[in-house]
């Protein structure tokens, strides 16, 4: 599920902010100077007019070679999912179109049963959909009903024609929670296609079976 977010959040961030380098360019802008769109709203429909995606903001201020964007707000709009994401910060490229969101980044998918799988970190989250690298940084934490995943950096890479080819790597402090069940490694890589995971640096399980939950034995 982890992989389909970051796919789908990739191509609708990058489709909206090409919007600011479309309707902005370095020549358009003079040296050390900036415009500023103060309660921004950017959308997109599709074919049928159902909503694509839709993206605002408190303020975009644009440079000459980038957007900063304040308290952003974005919307993916698939045929069954809604996925949102937001972050405080945000600055793009807008020459190769890389981004990076930053304080309190939050990313929510629902799941079909009406739970939501939530992503967080402080940030920055760094976006390079052309190299097809996500990075997460700091106190990323993966909450979903099967459980939690918890480390200091989470690396996705993936292929942006084939969304299946995907492999995240989580580093530093790494903590997967399930049920009462714990494993820690210094490193986690998840491979999209097996959906394998495998444990690096001094991995260790903690397994409370059922009978342990009720009698408290071990």
């Amino acid at each position: 599920m982890l992989t389909k977010i970051i796919y789908i959040l990739l191509v609708c961030l990058c489709l909206s902010f090409s919007l600011f380098a479309e309707t902005t360019t370095p020549a358009s802008i003079e040296a050390g100077s900036e415009q500023k769109i103060k309660d921004f709203y950017l959308s997109n429909v599709k074919e049928d007019g159902s909503k694509d995606w839709e993206v605002k903001g408190t303020e975009a201020v644009l440079h000459n070679n980038y957007v900063d964007i304040n308290n952003m707000e974005a919307k993916y709009y698939s045929d069954k999912d809604t996925i949102f994401v937001k972050s405080e910060k945000a600055k793009v490229n807008k020459e190769n179109m890389n981004a990076d969101l930053q304080d309190n980044v939050e990313l929510k998918i629902p799941n079909k049963d009406g739970t939501f799988v939530t992503v967080t970190c402080t940030g920055p989250l760094e976006m390079r959909y052309n190299d097809g690298i996500a990075i997460f940084n700091n106190n990323v934490v993966v909450d979903n009903a099967q459980g939690k995943l918890f480390s200091d950096k989470a690396t996705v890479y993936f292929d942006t024609k084939d969304k299946t080819k995907m492999k995240i790597v989580a580093e530093g402090h790494v903590k997967i929670v399930k049920d009462n069940n714990v494993a820690f490694a210094d490193k986690a890589t998840y491979m999209g296609e097996s959906k394998n995971v495998v444990l690096e640096g001094s991995p260790r399980l903690i397994y409370f079976s059922k009978k342990d939950e009720t009698t408290g034995d071990k």
